[in-house]
């Protein structure tokens, strides 16, 4: 608050307030007579002169004192300026009107959302602006949009483009709004009215530079902040799964924005659709932590947790990404336990389908004997190898009903494999009849060389990026052989040795599939598990026979309004990308990456059409735009730029005018009330 002053010098006309001083001090006519004697007049003249020069009628004298101070003080022209209000516009003929939608403005305050009220006054801004003057919309978000293309004097194109604007996720991007308005304006002075709530630790911050841009231009940035009062908001700003008891835990923190405690209801939702529900403590304007545990079996994918909160909801749920638990198990029937680890084709499995040796990495390996077989169930396992078993006869019916009812069997070979027996057990399966394995000896010391494998294939279709090139160096020396067969539409080869043979054949019956891999998984037949392709190519083949290996499918976090980046196999065909409805989202190629902006939260899955899913991506919307207080105010740092902006002035001159005559009329009526002169 600062007091100025039009014309300082006339203040010196003050001093006239000395003149009723020396009137009342003047010769003043007595007001009495008496006779009195000549020794009397000596003894009282002493005391009759000390009262002549006493001040008589104080209180006259000094409201002329008064009188005379507030007539100079009010020439002077004294103006009172203090910041505070929204001061006159529509003056400039140029007005950009700003209007904020970002997740905040969703709050909810006195029966209606903040955006509601923003777009109200915003209309009622409209509305007060003279009839031909020129003006811009502009909307913002994370990103800021231009309604108007340019200035426009059509106030009821206008008012309809204010109703049209409808709430979003994303955060506030404050800066890029003034950008936008400073180029409707083009280089041409101008007011900027923004509406907005303001809130955000670095919303305002952010857009300093710009601020101070458009008020060097001549330009005048005028807000009309949209609050509640007081802001109050639950948000759940993080929910991630970890290892725990049972199948693991999801931890949830909340942050209350509110001054009041409060106990949240809240649940926890699985990919699997089961529900967890949990009550926590929030305590004012502070965070707390809960940990919920997920069961020894879920289902993997996208998780949710979510939480009642009357005064903005759009922040009231967080997803989060689950491996499969438990459910997703692979059953190894061990035909060759071996005398060391390099001979036993289980411990090269173990190793390439659970690295981590935990069910959280989206896969359990249960390892049997063939007595195991005895208890198979496609509900709960979802791929069988065989690797190296001698004589599945005492299991065959059972086999061939698991690969019936969608279960999915992978056969390897090894010296116990005997082609008659496989033939007679799993006859009506196998993609082709089995024959005595073929030693390559003769044709290399190191055996003979993996051919590259085709990425038009669904199962290699991830090693297009790379990896591929590692496939030609694995090497067998000793395989199965096949009866001749005919590629149809249910018996593919996958993989081929370089000299021709098979290497890698499926065949699809029903749900089911069989897939036999003609080396061993072991160092007895070639040097499969030395490679780096192994892991990867045993997570993707279990990954494609229907259970979730470790990293079987991509997992990538995002945030409303922000462009995502998926690393993009070279596909024949291009993915697609489901939102959380299901409903295919508009995406696009750019070289080996998919791209695509997600609108609101949610899971998003990069699948294939009637494919797996290649990659979950889990949408949040940011964390920072849940708070709802404001940390710093666009009219203080405009003023800090230029301290004459958005100022209340009031002219003090007149009132001091009016005053002062107020107190001259007074003092007459006192002085002739009294008889003073």
């Amino acid at each position: 608050m600062t007091l100025g002053l039009a014309a300082p010098l006339v203040l010196l006309t003050a001093g006239l307030v000395a003149l009723p001083v020396l009137a009342h001090m003047a010769r003043q006519t007595p007001r009495e007579r008496r006779a009195f004697g000549a020794m009397l007049l000596l003894e009282r003249v002493v005391k009759r002169l000390r009262r002549r020069r006493r001040v008589k009628d104080p209180w006259l004298l000094l409201l002329r004192a008064l009188a005379m101070l507030l007539v100079a003080v009010a020439v002077a022209g004294p103006v009172l300026s203090y910041p505070g209000g929204i001061p006159e516009f529509g003056g400039s003929g140029r007005v950009v009107l700003v209007l904020d939608r970002s997740l905040s403005m969703q709050l909810v305050d006195g029966g209606g959302t903040l955006l509601q009220r923003a777009r109200a006054e915003a209309k009622e801004a409209l509305v007060g602006l003279p009839a031909g003057a020129l003006v811009g919309l502009v909307v913002f978000d994370g990103e800021a949009t231009r309604l108007t293309a340019s200035m426009t004097a059509d106030h009821g194109r206008v008012d309809g483009l204010i109703d049209s604007v409808q709430p979003s996720g994303g955060t506030s991007e404050l800066r890029r709004a003034l950008v936008e308005a400073r180029r409707l304006l083009a280089g041409e002075p101008g007011e900027v009215l923004l509406f907005s709530d303001q809130a955000g630790p670095r919303m305002v911050a952010e857009a300093r530079a710009e601020i101070s841009l458009l008020v060097g231009a001549g330009n005048t940035v005028i807000p009309f902040p949209i609050r509640g009062d007081p802001p109050r908001n639950i948000a759940i700003t993080r929910a991630v799964y970890g290892d725990g008891l049972e199948g693991g835990q999801v931890t949830v923190r909340l942050v209350n924005y509110g001054p009041d405690p409060l106990e949240v209801s809240c649940e926890v939702v699985l990919p699997d659709g089961a529900t967890i529900p949990i009550f926590v403590d929030v305590p004012p304007m502070g965070e707390t932590e809960d940990r919920i545990t997920v069961p020894t079996e879920a289902e993997g994918g996208v998780g949710r947790v979510s939480c009642d909160d009357p005064d903005l909801g759009a922040d009231d749920q967080r997803f989060f990404h689950l491996p499969r638990v438990g459910a997703s198990r692979v059953l190894v029937i061990d035909g060759d336990p071996g005398d060391t680890p390099t001979r036993s084709e289980v411990y090269f499995l173990e190793r390439a389908l659970a690295p981590w040796g935990g069910a959280r990495t989206g896969l359990t390996l249960d390892v049997a004997s063939t007595v195991g077989l005895e208890s198979l169930d496609a509900e709960q396992h979802r791929v069988v190898f065989l690797a190296n078993v001698s004589d599945p006869r005492a299991y065959g019916p059972r086999l061939v009903e698991f690969v019936r009812s969608g279960g999915n069997l992978v056969i390897s070979g090894g010296d116990n494999v005997t082609a008659e027996r496989y033939n007679a057990a799993l006859e009506g399966v196998l993609p082709a009849p089995l024959r005595a394995p073929k030693s390559l000896a003769d044709r290399s010391e190191d055996g003979i060389p993996l051919s590259l494998p085709d990425t038009r294939v669904p199962l290699f279709a991830p090693f297009s990026a790379g990896g591929r090139a590692g496939f030609g160096r694995i090497r067998g020396n000793r395989v199965l052989t096949f009866d001749d067969y005919a590629e149809t539409e249910s018996v593919a080869t996958l993989l081929s040795w370089d000299n021709g043979l098979p290497a890698l054949v499926e065949r699809r019956i029903g749900e089911g599939r069989v897939v036999v891999w003609s080396g061993t998984f072991d160092l007895g037949w070639g040097n499969l598990p030395l490679q780096a392709a192994f892991m990867p190519m045993m997570q993707r083949l279990v990954s494609y026979l229907g259970a979730e290996a470790g990293v079987a499918a991509a997992r990538v976090d995002a945030v409303v309004g922000e462009r995502v980046s998926l690393p993009l196999p070279e596909l024949a065909v291009e993915p697609i990308v489901l939102g959380p409805e299901g409903v295919p989202v508009r995406s696009r190629v750019d070289g080996s990456r998919l791209l695509f902006i997600p609108e609101a939260p949610g899971a998003y899955a990069l699948a294939m059409e009637d494919g797996p899913v290649i990659a979950w991506t889990a949408v949040n919307t940011d964390p920072v735009e849940s708070d709802v207080r404001s940390y710093e105010d666009v009219a203080r740092v405009a003023r800090e730029i230029d301290p004459d902006l958005l100022q209340r002035r009031v002219d003090l001159g007149r009132p001091a005018m009016g005053l002062g005559l107020l107190l001259l009329l007074l003092q007459v009526l006192l002085s002739l009330r009294g008889g003073a002169p």
